[in-house]
């Protein structure tokens, strides 16, 4: 696998995906230079962020949040365990070596696919790392 300062990044429907439309999956973004090992945030686009409160709930490593402006952020290694902001997306575990990868000024674009999809492309992952 090899990185050319660009990621087609692959995700899952997320716990608010009902709330967006398919913006997120026809944009392309551009990782900002305040990304940090919490999240890397994105600029592109604006997704339309729902109005209203959200009760805080957990967040998993990979989740897009999307803040009020709009402006997706992909949560990384160091990101905070509860959030309140809608999350249309996952970005799936097999993808994560991309995020790692990514420096501002990088650009981003997303996939969805299916968790029957994520988890064989998953399985695809661990088969070639027992080949190394």
């Amino acid at each position: 696998m090899r990185y050319s300062g660009a990621a087609f990044l692959r995700v899952t429907p997320g716990p608010q995906a009902h709330l967006f439309g398919s913006e997120l999956y026809s944009g392309d973004y551009t990782v900002r230079e305040e990304s940090n090992r919490m999240g890397l945030r994105l600029s592109g686009p604006a997704l339309p962020a729902p109005s209203g409160n959200m009760i805080s709930e957990g967040v998993a490593l990979g989740a897009i949040q999307v803040p009020p402006d709009g402006q997706p952020i992909i949560l990384f290694v160091e990101h905070q365990t509860s959030g309140g902001y809608p999350k249309p997306a996952n970005v799936v575990s097999a993808d994560f070596w991309q995020l790692g990868q990514l420096r501002p000024r990088d650009h981003v674009r997303f996939e969805r696919i299916t968790m029957e999809g994520a988890v064989e492309l998953l399985r695809e992952q661990e088969e070639w790392l027992l080949k190394l």
